[in-house]
């Protein structure tokens, strides 16, 4: 036996796969968040610091004039644990005042646009310096006085330290949240998972408390979607309980069917060894033999019932020509019915496909034609013939194929038509031998194959057998 897969396991993998997923892509959303805020945050620093550097520079007799404010400072110095730098240069890279080596000034940039007589936008760069990371930022001025204007860039710096920190904490409180959020979940998620899984707790519970011998319906109260299996499971105890009944009763009429001509035969083995009359002895034998091919008969087809219920429940259908298979089994039989001097006439002329079971549908025929040819008198015939008609129903074309035996014997009275297919079932005026349960199984495969089963009465004498089945097209196999 394979060793079967948990359903709470594979739930609770998946669960946990996706919450894992989610939380990676909250803590990825986090860590950009956090470093664009710190970034953001930051930048505004540097950019007031560098403005109010910039309101305080002035041009004075066409000379630069610098009185750097200390609130300026002062922003830079709000992060303790950073540095500063600034430089306040002129068009031509001469440093005003402040730091004279600070690193990748971007000038070609800076000459260009301060060329176009507009505005420069801050502009934000990184770099090396002194050994740190150090984010700048870069300002420009126009300095106007009478008809003389030039232009100084203001450049501050600040080291990093800071903004890194403070985007490690945002990290690390966004890690807590989802730590904690991801916990909180699974532990829900498997009281959700418990809660969900115990209807198909308490449909195993009330499966193994039961006796093996109950097979009613489960009355239990389970969710919508599980409700098909629950009814599954009453379906399948309702064909098993009914296949048991059919099986004990079928049982115990076949050991009475069989036990009968057993004692019959040694009874008559016995009066044989003792009959001291040859010609009487003769007759005894030919009765022991006669009882023997009967109970042969009875065997066979109790075995031949018990392989078509195997194949009812096992063998799937295939699509197979009705009107070869009857031709086949008229074959097969016509020489056994000419020894009994009874003829077999094939008169149908139609061709047609079924989906159906051929071993099944041989054992019905097989059944049907030598009931016929037993009960037909001698020198008579037996009448096969196979038609097709189109019906309307439910307005559209179904095709049916009609199947008639009929013999000349004299035939079944209508009180016999009530139980003729009960199961070992014989007419008190039958004075023919047989079993009893060749239509009983001719019906059951008909009705296997959902035809309809008919008797009817033959014109001036006999019966009829009559199968309705439905045709399908070759196409549709």
């Amino acid at each position: 036996m394979s060793k079967t897969r948990s359903l709470r396991r594979q739930l609770l993998v998946m669960t946990f796969i996706v919450l894992l997923f989610i939380s990676s892509l909250a803590l990825w959303g986090a860590h950009i968040y956090a470093n664009r805020t710190t970034k953001i945050s930051y930048d505004r620093l540097l950019y007031g610091a560098a403005l109010q550097m910039a309101e305080n520079i002035t041009l004075v007799n066409g000379k630069v004039i610098i009185d750097l404010p200390i609130s300026a400072f002062e922003t830079l110095s709000l992060s303790s644990s950073d540095r500063a730098f600034y430089s306040i240069m002129n068009t031509q890279y001469q440093v005003l005042t402040g730091y004279k080596d600070l690193p990748d000034i971007p000038f070609p940039q800076l000459i260009r646009e301060s060329q176009q007589n507009q505005p420069i936008k801050p502009l934000y760069y990184e770099s090396n310096y002194r050994g740190e990371r150090v984010r700048f930022i870069i300002l420009s001025k126009r300095l106007l006085e009478a008809d003389k204007s030039k232009t100084v860039f203001v450049i501050v710096g600040q080291t990093m330290e800071a903004r890194a920190k403070a985007a490690k904490e945002f990290n690390q409180i966004a890690l807590q949240f989802v730590s904690v959020f991801f916990i909180i979940t699974m532990l829900l998620l498997l009281f959700v998972i418990w809660q969900v899984l115990r209807p198909l707790q308490s449909i195993k519970q009330a499966i193994t408390e039961r006796s093996s011998l109950d097979l009613s319906a489960l009355d239990i109260h389970v969710p919508s979607e599980i409700a098909p299996l629950v009814g599954s499971i009453n379906y399948f105890m309702a064909q098993l309980d009914n296949t048991l009944q059919r099986l004990e009763r079928f049982t115990a009429e076949s050991a009475h069917q069989i036990r009968t001509p057993l004692a019959g035969l040694i009874s008559q083995a016995q009066n044989a060894l003792d009959e001291k009359d040859a010609a009487l002895r003769k007759q005894q034998l030919e009765n022991i033999l006669e009882s023997s091919q009967l109970l042969t008969q009875t065997v066979n087809q109790l075995l031949n019932r018990a392989t078509l219920t195997h194949r009812f429940q096992s063998h799937p259908f295939s699509l197979l020509s009705l009107d070869e298979l009857i031709k086949d089994t008229c074959r097969e039989l016509v020489v056994w019915a000419l020894e009994k001097h009874v003829e077999i006439a094939y008169v149908g002329d139609a061709k047609t496909n079924i989906l159906g079971d051929e071993f099944a549908l041989k054992q019905m025929l097989h059944n049907i034609i030598e009931n016929a040819v037993k009960y037909s008198p001698e020198h008579g015939t037996v009448e096969v013939e196979l038609m097709t008609q189109s019906t309307a129903s439910n307005q559209a074309l179904s095709n049916q194929a009609t199947l008639q035996i009929r013999d000349q014997g004299v035939g079944v009275c209508d009180e016999d038509k009530l139980h003729i297919f009960e199961y070992f079932y014989r007419s008190a005026d039958n004075v023919a031998a047989g079993s009893g349960i060749g239509l009983s199984i001719a019906k059951e495969v008909a009705e296997h194959h959902k035809a309809a089963f008919h008797l009817k009465d033959n014109q001036p004498t006999g019966l009829i057998v009559e199968i309705v089945f439905l045709c399908v097209e070759e196409s549709k196999q």
